[in-house]
């Protein structure tokens, strides 16, 4: 059976004593999924599977999503999305003069967000596996939304009770992705702005987190400038060192978390002398839940609220 080693506070547990290829028992899977709902991340070490292992896997815990666009999928396995700045020619060296990536997409992630949140059905858990890390850095943060709601002002609570914040891939994608090519016209059309509960209730733990990301822009219901400020604020608390894990990648290492109440960000590293691979499978969501709470009030409350 595989061992569960929780994490000091209870957020993110290393899993340990797999078998090859995570080829799990049910019970072992009934457990896994278990300690993933009550920990939120989990980390399987020194972990040797192959990209079908790796698909195998993750089709046991739901529906795959499948990334868009394609290119930055691994050929033969569109369910395998890659993060990497390796040259296609030669996966030992880092690419040079193609500011996308050539062997999967490079610089992704780097900001903190939950995978999916522009979309109208976010991504439900990502499972991210490490092929080859650098010596130092990339390292990538992971955020306990639950604690985070837990710890807001009661006032902020109240504020951002009933409310969504609108996503906009189209207002934010030069502003995050720096490196990629604008959006076409059909890239806009396939990716409307979509809004989302503040506060999300996880459909398994039955527990409220604070739903907020990088995509977010504003907050209906309230003034733009207010909404703006607003966002900023509950960004910035989210940031907090004691709400945060810091994942350190050794090869083999595989990540699993739950986007419905974690954040992510994945920090830089010198990648035009190191190379990182990761290949990442995503599960399929499902519409976020507004969490059941009382009416807002006016924003002029959370001006008396700083983030040390």
């Amino acid at each position: 059976m595989v061992k569960i080693i929780s994490n000091t506070g209870g957020f993110g547990a290393d899993v340990m004593d797999c078998p090859p290829g995570l080829a799990v028992s049910e019970d072992e899977l009934e457990q896994i999924t278990r300690a993933w709902t009550r920990h939120s991340v989990l980390c399987f070490r020194t972990v040797d599977m192959t990209p079908e292992e790796h698909v195998n896997f993750s089709r046991r815990l739901g529906d795959l999503h499948i990334m868009r666009p394609l290119k930055f999928n691994l050929d033969g396995y569109p369910e395998v999305f890659v993060v990497s700045n390796a040259s296609k020619a030669d996966p030992s060296k880092p690419v040079a003069g193609n500011a996308e990536g050539d062997a999967g997409l490079r610089r992704a992630g780097e900001g903190f967000h939950t995978d999916g949140e522009d979309k109208a059905i976010p991504n439900g858990g990502s499972f991210l596996y490490a092929r080859q890390v650098p010596p130092e850095r990339g390292d990538t943060l992971f955020v306990d939304m639950y604690s985070v709601y837990e710890a807001l002002p009661s006032g902020i609570k109240e504020l951002i009770a009933g409310r969504r914040a609108r996503y906009s891939r189209i207002d934010l994608h030069a502003t995050h992705y720096p490196l990629m090519a604008p959006l076409t016209e059909e890239e806009k059309r396939e990716r409307p702005d979509v809004y989302h509960p503040l506060t999300r209730q996880h459909p398994l733990s039955g527990r409220t987190s604070l739903y907020i990301g990088r995509w977010a822009c504003d907050i209906e219901g309230l003034p733009v400038d207010e909404s703006k400020e607003l966002i900023t604020f509950l960004q910035d608390f989210a940031k907090q060192p004691q709400f945060i894990y810091t994942h350190k990648w050794a090869p083999g290492d595989a990540v699993l978390w739950d986007n419905r109440c974690t954040q992510h960000c994945a920090t830089g590293f010198d990648d035009a002398k190191y190379v990182r691979t990761m290949h990442r499978t995503t599960l399929e969501g499902e519409l976020p839940i507004m969490a059941r709470s009382s009416a807002g009030i006016h924003a002029a409350v959370f001006n008396e609220y700083s983030v040390s």
